[in-house]
């Protein structure tokens, strides 16, 4: 049975996490994930394709943010965007995701692995999704992020669930962060 989203602890004290099979367009999500995008939670677990998850994103942010998440797809490397989505009860949050994507053996694109972290109430701007910035491979917190994303993979496989919730207080204090940096590049922008 799966968690209704009112009976989930405060989203501010978790991260959820997902991952976007490319090749069958399969998205999965854990249900803070789930519960983020006000989708529904089983269909999640089990595989949904990515125009489920599309549906969620603010209508004003969500050419710019699949746009992103296709080009990652085929350039591989890293995604970090801040956009708006509506949960269950329609309500509009501002969330941080930070994901890699994968090739296969033979460089295509393969698989997307990523985090996602309600940043409402510290968003970078109050209007549409026109400030994001590309990932920064040199930055320390971003090479953390991209380190515990790994991490958390093997967590999760390991079965492994109170190193698991370690990771992830990690993981949301990095995006944190990140986000809190990319907020700064914004303002510095502006002026």
């Amino acid at each position: 049975m799966r968690v209704a989203v009112a009976a989930l602890p405060a989203m501010a004290d978790m991260v959820g996490t997902w991952s976007w099979d490319i090749v069958d367009d399969r998205m999965h999500a854990d249900d803070v994930a789930g519960s983020l995008f006000g989708a529904d939670l089983d269909r999640l677990a089990k595989g949904a394709p990515l125009r489920v998850f599309a549906a969620c994103i603010h209508p004003d942010d969500r050419d710019a943010v699949l746009a992103r998440m296709h080009r990652g797809a085929v350039e591989g490397g890293s995604f970090v965007a801040e956009f708006r989505v509506r949960n269950a009860a329609g309500r509009t949050l501002w969330v941080l995701s930070r994901a890699r994507y994968e090739r296969d053996r033979d460089g295509r694109p393969a698989r997307a692995h990523g985090i996602l972290v309600d940043m409402t109430g510290s968003a970078l701007s109050e209007t549409a999704y026109d400030h994001c910035v590309d990932a920064r491979p040199d930055c320390p917190l971003e090479q953390a992020a991209e380190a515990c994303i790994a991490a958390r993979e093997a967590l999760v496989t390991a079965g492994r669930p109170f190193l698991l919730r370690i990771l992830d207080m990690l993981l949301l204090e990095l995006g944190r962060e990140i986000g809190k940096s990319l907020r700064r590049a914004y303002l510095r922008r502006l002026s």
